[in-house]
């Protein structure tokens, strides 16, 4: 999506990457009821990911990445911690390391949903390892989520599966104070949405931004908690505010600035959270310097250098449709053993959704034995099927036990 993306309109179709649309019934699912986005849209199914141990053998080859410090970007943070190596060449396995994580209580490949999806099937929930409720800060700047922590209690309808929430609060911020739409989503044909007005708007928000992660992390707190799991995927497509050129950002950042800027959000989500555990999401077509050579040819290792990626214990696809059956994500030069070697961490993927967050219906290669097994090779932890069959349940019971047993546990 850099140089020579497609056209966004087209690409964000294909991707279905429309999240505010998507999850716009998103700050609260209680009941599993639907109810009246933030922009005004009504959203459709909700999304999710969380994941446990992937991986393999070291593959061969990977060179060391290289770090550097950041540059530019109000209230950055200083310098960044290199992305590990790039690419290795050879072996199809991907070394994460081994031992017991703290995310997970059993060590193994993990499955998830929505909660409006799983609520009342209690054959789903037997089978889940997480859930995702509503998106982070969707329609309120101060922390409005206690209904998780309603359901993770004892006698809640999640007591046993770890939350994992999308937390967009950059973009649903400055789509609520600064006008912007989703991408391609302006009326008209206008520019006032995140792709080409979205940098500019969250730096200068960056202050209030901050705060309102700030406000989420000491809600969850409260109630959840410092001490049991709760991970955060955070900004599903950060990447788009580094797009350049006449169709990209009016005050594009560089990938320092991007890392600085997440650096932050991180930050303040842990300040009152020590404990928890963050994804940084995967955009398969970054490109390899500031959105030159762009579709993923480096696996992001690049971009993933700029990021402190100390700071996070899994990657996460989000928003379009993956490749259950294939070593590349998607259709761009991206790979998911690429992307997982030159991080070092674990997948957390997705099913993905269709333009304007309408179903994509269920994906039945990932409910393939076969198919996951060559992922977790891959470094593929885990599935969220965000609309699946209604006898999934039945499906992910008579498929565990095909499945191999992961080299780590995160």
């Amino acid at each position: 999506m850099a140089a020579a993306r497609r056209p966004r309109w087209l690409a964000r179709q294909r991707r279905g990457r429309r999240r505010q649309s998507w999850r716009g019934w998103s700050a609260r699912v209680d009941g599993g009821t639907t109810g009246a986005g933030a922009g005004g849209n009504t959203g459709a199914t909700g999304a999710g990911g969380a994941s446990n141990g992937g991986g393999g053998a070291t593959a061969a080859g990977g060179a060391t990445g290289t770090g550097g410090r950041g540059t530019g970007g109000t209230g950055g943070v200083g310098g960044r911690t290199a992305a590990g190596g790039a690419t290795g060449t050879g072996g199809g396995s991907v070394g994460l390391g081994g031992g017991s994580g703290t995310a997970f209580s059993q060590c193994r490949f993990h499955f998830g949903t929505v909660d409006a999806i799983a609520r009342g099937k209690p054959d789903v929930i037997a089978q889940m390892d997480f859930y995702t409720p509503g998106w982070m800060a969707s329609i309120s700047d101060t922390f409005d989520m206690s209904y998780v922590c309603a359901n993770g209690a004892a006698n809640g309808t999640f007591p046993n599966q770890v939350p994992v929430i999308v937390a967009y609060v950059a973009a649903f911020y400055v789509k609520r104070h600064a006008g912007l739409s989703d991408c391609g989503a302006a009326p008209g044909g206008a520019t006032t949405d995140l792709c080409h007005q979205g940098a500019a708007a969250i730096q200068a928000n960056l202050a209030a931004i901050v705060n309102a992660y700030r406000s989420f992390s000491q809600g969850f707190a409260s109630c959840w908690g410092t001490t049991r799991p709760i991970i955060f995927e955070m900004e599903p497509d950060f990447y788009q505010y580094t797009y350049t050129g006449s169709t990209g950002q009016t005050q594009p950042w560089t990938y320092a600035q991007a890392g600085q800027i997440m650096g932050q959000f991180v930050g303040a989500l842990k300040s009152a959270l020590p404990n928890a555990l963050f994804s940084m999401d995967i955009s398969p077509w970054v490109g390899t310097n500031n959105n030159t050579g762009s579709n993923g040819s480096d696996n992001g290792a690049n971009w993933y250098s700029n990021f402190d990626m100390n700071q996070f214990t899994f990657i996460n696809t989000s928003g379009g449709s993956t490749d259950a059956s294939g070593t590349k994500i998607r259709g761009n030069a991206m790979t998911w053993a690429g992307v997982s070697r030159a991080t070092g961490k674990p997948i957390l993927a997705d099913t993905g959704y269709g333009f304007n967050g309408s179903s994509a219906g269920p994906d039945p290669a990932w409910d393939s034995a076969t198919n996951i097994n060559a992922r977790m090779l891959d470094g593929v932890v885990s599935i969220s099927q965000y609309n699946p069959a209604a006898s999934w349940g039945t499906t992910i019971a008579g498929i565990r036990g095909q499945l191999r047993a992961p080299p780590t546990c995160p």
